[in-house]
């Protein structure tokens, strides 16, 4: 029995070295959990946050270019109007999607009129290139005269206005029924002030 004595001695000093250090471990362990655990909620309370502005910034947005649309409708009506959608916007307005954050507008969907109203918000340095492409697409409107019938309607088109504030654009093409640019041209002045 004496000689099994410093077997069991060593064999219970081995043990409880390896209780302490699994409970190191395991100390160390829930505490490195416990400060992923902060650092991850505060990433998620980052992101939410990050998250939140940017949706009250798309609000925002969207509330300004429905302001703007409303104002230009209310001096410019669209009879029977058709809402453009992003393919109107990219095979009928020939404008780059990737150039805008965002737009609104409508088109008169009857034959006898030419009214449009549209409002886009370009991306930062991408202004110049959404003022080209509408331009193009005004020039595209008024090229070929051969339709007398529609006489009034292309001279409303030469006459389009196509505007811009900041990163806003504007075009606006006058009703038939408005027959003129007075009361647009004042309220295109305001309609994009931000």
């Amino acid at each position: 029995m004496k000689k099994l004595l410093p077997f069991l001695l060593c064999a219970a000093i081995l043990l409880a070295g390896c209780t302490n250090a699994s409970e190191s471990e395991a100390s160390s362990s829930s505490e490195t959990s416990s400060v992923s655990e902060t650092v991850s909620s505060e990433e998620t309370s980052d992101a939410a946050s990050s998250e939140a502005q940017s949706e009250s910034s798309e609000e925002a947005q969207t509330a300004n270019l429905e302001s703007a649309v409303a104002a230009l409708e209310a001096v410019n009506p669209i009879e029977n109007p058709l809402t453009y959608t992003d393919f109107d916007v990219e095979n009928t307005l020939m404008l780059t999607l990737d150039n805008l954050v965002a737009y609104k507008g409508d088109v008169s969907n009857n034959q006898a009129d030419c009214g449009l109203v549209f409002v886009a918000q370009a991306k930062e340095g991408k202004v110049a290139d959404v003022e080209a492409e509408l331009q193009a697409y005004k020039e595209s409107l008024t090229a070929n005269d051969m339709y007398v019938e529609f006489a009034d309607k292309m001279a409303l088109a030469k006459e389009a206005r196509i505007v811009t504030n900041g990163n806003y654009v504007a075009m606006v093409i006058a009703s038939v029924g408005v027959g003129d640019y007075t009361e647009i041209d004042q309220t295109l002045e305001t309609a994009l002030n931000f």
